[in-house]
């Protein structure tokens, strides 16, 4: 059985009231990070894989711990590339130094002006770089929610990118069914 570190906030199939939400912080101040995980989760399960819930924290004393326990750590970003986030974005870049299984990022975005202005971002650049630049030591690519995070990365030198749109758009699973309107 594979066992999977996850950033998420809990288990899908955990119902939890509304006021441990807020409390216990399980959106991680984003409801995009609680749908991400949500979709990841349901994704990846299958009775194969083990998922375990790690929070929205990167815990560095945890690092040795990480690697004896799991096979993967998968990160579902919101709009992680941000500079709200560059703190936050620093530590798990920490973190993800110190293991040796593979990382994987899902639909991780950009979030720049109302413009699509990249030069808003140019402060967090070299954050961004040496995140990207850790995962794909330990990843074939990095998944991104669309085009403009694609460039974004391109921008900064990144060629193992691909887009595949908002992680929202796995929550109901493969068999999710869509109706195109004439």
């Amino acid at each position: 059985m594979k066992k999977v570190l996850m950033r998420a906030g809990k288990n899908p199939f955990t119902t939890i009231g509304y006021e441990d939400v807020l409390q216990k912080n399980i959106l991680g101040t984003n409801s995009g990070n609680l749908i991400f995980a949500h979709a990841a989760h349901k994704t990846m399960r299958t009775d194969k894989v083990h998922i375990t819930h790690a929070g929205y924290t990167a815990n560095l004393l945890k690092a040795d711990e990480i690697n004896e326990k799991y096979d993967y750590f998968v990160l579902p970003f919101a709009n992680a590339f941000r500079k709200s986030f560059e703190g936050n974005l620093k530590n798990y870049t920490k973190l993800i130094k110190k293991l040796k299984i593979p990382v994987i990022v899902v639909g991780v975005g950009a979030q720049t002006d109302l413009n699509y202005n990249m030069e808003s971002m140019s402060s967090i650049d070299e954050s961004v770089k040496e995140f990207v630049r850790v995962v794909l030591d330990r990843s074939t690519s990095i998944g991104v929610r669309g085009e403009l995070t694609a460039a974004y990365l391109n921008k900064l030198g990144f060629k193992d990118v691909d887009v595949i749109g908002c992680p929202s758009l796995f929550l109901h699973g493969q068999d999710f069914k869509t109706r195109i309107q004439p």
